[in-house]
């Protein structure tokens, strides 16, 4: 961080390097900050002592604020930001265990670690009652929520149609109709229940379903991230990964304020949103890292029902919470529908839910349209003209 006068604003370009890696992220986090003390190139006093060598540094970043950076789960950038007025070391050991919270989830859900509880569950590729950890219970039950409120739009049960294509993308064959047919017939969330009354129990009735939560499982996260930090008494953080963050509490009487990055030019700030109390904002985006096959270009985001991807009109989504019951696991999912189902659909859908969302879509020519629900404007600050 660079020094910088208070009421100014920092930018933490964290969402730029995970659009680069191919995330799909148009968002980036802005915050009034106090005198910086330690720029990028100052080295903390004590530094070997307060640091564990498997643990990211810690710094004090102004008056009682303190963050941590690093990147995670495929080399997506992280961070967590929080207020302590005890010791940097207690500051310190508090971030390590929101670090350690990040890790532990990300070891449930990842679905290409052979030890990861999701891996294991789609490797044991059987049908019936089946024992899953709490958080993953957790996850499906936010899953099937979204999944029946979008008709479908948000499927967490689609792994074989997102190994079809990219092995196509390897092998340069787009996959036929047959190909994808087949792969489809391998999801549907309406075939796993969850036991009602045994919790930690689910059922699965097509044994060939193979799960990735791709779509939900950074916002979740994140929830986990923030209440960890809350139950060892912050009452004043962020905490951010790639287009999923969550701040609470006050930010020294200023704001928060969390920039949306323009989806075609990454220097650039869409806008801005701005509020002092608690809010959690989620970000989807289908414009970087397409596939390429046969000289065509595809999205890494794939509609439930066709089974290919979705349309390149879409070029960003943003979803606000405000409330404890927006999660940022369910507005993560939200955006994810969203990007599916388009603009129109996308903003009733947001209504539906009780969040806010602004669409970014491809407009004629190299224009771009802006859709947003009616509540988003109360939060948000266009810094780029609709076009």
């Amino acid at each position: 961080m660079v020094k910088v006068p208070k009421n100014h604003l920092t930018t933490a370009l964290l969402a730029a390097l995970a659009m680069m890696l191919g995330f799909g992220i148009v968002f980036s986090a802005l915050y009034h900050t106090p005198l910086s003390k330690a720029s990028d190139t100052q080295r903390p006093k004590n530094q070997e002592s307060q640091n564990p060598k498997d643990m990211p540094l810690v710094r004090e970043v102004s008056e009682n604020w303190y963050e941590s950076r690093q990147a995670i789960y495929f080399d997506i950038p992280a961070r967590i930001l929080i207020k302590h007025s005890k010791t940097q070391n207690a500051a310190q050991g508090i971030i390590h265990t929101a670090w350690r919270e990040f890790e532990r989830i990300g070891q449930i859900f990842n679905p290409y670690d052979p030890e990861s509880e999701v891996a294991k569950l789609n490797q044991a590729a059987n049908a019936g009652e089946i024992s899953v950890s709490p958080a993953l219970y957790d996850v499906l039950t936010i899953s099937k929520d979204l999944f029946a409120a979008s008709h479908g739009r948000f499927d967490p049960t689609f792994l074989r149609i997102k190994q079809l294509w990219r092995h196509a993308e390897e092998t340069q064959e787009i996959p036929s109709d047959r190909e994808i047919l087949k792969a489809l017939q391998a999801t549907g969330l309406e075939d796993v229940e969850l036991k009602t009354g045994q919790s930690g129990k689910i059922w699965i009735n097509n044994p060939a379903i193979r799960f990735d939560f791709g779509g939900i499982a950074k916002g979740y996260a994140v929830d986990r991230v923030r209440q960890a930090l809350k139950e060892s008494g912050v009452t004043q953080g962020l905490v951010q990964l790639g287009g999923e963050i969550a701040v609470f509490g006050e930010n020294d009487g200023d704001p928060w304020r969390l920039g949306i990055q323009h989806p075609k030019n990454m220097q650039d700030i869409w806008g801005i949103i701005e509020r002092k109390a608690d809010i959690r904002v989620s970000t989807s985006g289908n414009y970087r890292q397409p596939l390429r096959i046969q000289g065509q270009k595809f999205y890494h985001i794939f509609s439930p029902e066709t089974g290919k991807p979705v349309s390149e009109r879409v070029l960003g989504v943003t979803t606000v919470g405000t409330s404890e019951a927006h999660s940022n696991a369910l507005i993560d999912g939200a955006a994810t529908a969203i990007t599916v189902m388009g603009a129109a659909e996308g903003i009733q859908f947001a209504q539906k839910l009780g969040i806010e969302a602004l669409i970014l879509t491809q407009a004629r020519g190299k224009g771009i349209a802006e859709h947003m629900t009616p509540g988003f404007k109360k939060y948000c600050e266009r810094r780029q003209p609709a076009q």
